[in-house]
């Protein structure tokens, strides 16, 4: 009859194993790293209106709304935030400075009490506390902080069935913001992550004013994607004069900059 020999069992302790794992040094994920034009100082940055746009919809709102790139820009440079293992893209025939995966910190010329954060990549989850903490820690004690960011629709959860086709705008705020612009809570069980998540979460904790305007999109970004954030951002900030008026064409401009086709006639 066929038989296998018993192997003694493991000498090892299984206390040594943990140890060794204990031992072995992981090395920390680069932190995000802010860094100012020589012209700005601390008191520049203190109790501003904040806008944070993240990558797509949002920041080609705020690029194509105050000309980014154009001879009649009305925002200029003041600083950037860079995190070592994202790399920059180099200006090319593909790309431009409206998707060169920077993150831009921006000033309006004519009211200095405007900053913009123009994030042209995705945060990493597990940067985005040390991303938001970098910027309220250098941006103090902000009037109030507005985040325009994006849903996929295919993650909205509603239980009415008549719910909007995209796009649409949905808004989640902290408990000092006032909402006297008829911005529709986002419904619940929907939850919002990244960025967005930690920004509001910190704000609550600071009691700071902040609302976080999301749009609902399709797979692809398109004019009526980027035009959704339109109204309401005149009527948070009417002190923001928007000159466009042709500016449903401005966007069409935009996109056709970051919009491309490869030889087989693929968006890229």
């Amino acid at each position: 009859m066929f038989g296998f020999e018993i192997q003694p069992a493991s000498s090892r302790n299984w206390e040594i194993e943990e140890e060794e794992e204990e031992l072995t040094e992981f090395e920390p994920l680069p932190s995000p790293v802010i860094k100012f034009n020589l012209s700005i100082n601390e008191n520049d940055l203190v109790q501003k209106n904040l806008v944070i746009s993240t990558k797509d919809i949002g920041s080609l709102f705020i690029q194509s709304t105050f000309n980014v790139g154009q001879p009649n820009y009305q925002i200029e440079e003041i600083g950037e935030i860079t995190i070592q293992d994202i790399v920059p893209l180099k200006p090319n025939s593909k790309t431009s400075i409206l998707n060169n995966n920077k993150c831009i910190i921006y000033r309006h010329k004519e009211d200095s009490s405007y900053i913009f954060v123009v994030c042209q990549y995705d945060v990493p989850a597990d940067r985005a506390v040390q991303f938001s903490e970098l910027v309220l820690e250098h941006i103090k004690n902000p009037k109030q902080v507005i985040i325009l960011d994006k849903l996929l629709n295919s993650h909205f959860i509603s239980q009415n069935y008549e719910y909007p086709l995209p796009p649409f705008v949905r808004a989640l705020y902290t408990s000092s913001f006032k909402n006297s612009y008829s911005l529709v809570p986002l419904e619940s069980p929907n939850i919002i992550q990244n960025v967005t998540a930690s920004f509001l979460t910190l704000c609550e904790i600071r009691n700071i004013s902040a609302c976080s305007i999301l749009s609902f999109y399709e797979s692809y970004v398109n004019i009526e994607s980027i035009q959704s954030y339109e109204s309401i951002f005149k009527s948070i900030f009417p002190e923001l004069k928007i000159t466009h008026t042709n500016i449903k064409d401005h966007y069409q401009t935009v996109l056709n900059q970051i919009n491309y086709r490869d030889d087989k006639g693929i968006y890229c």
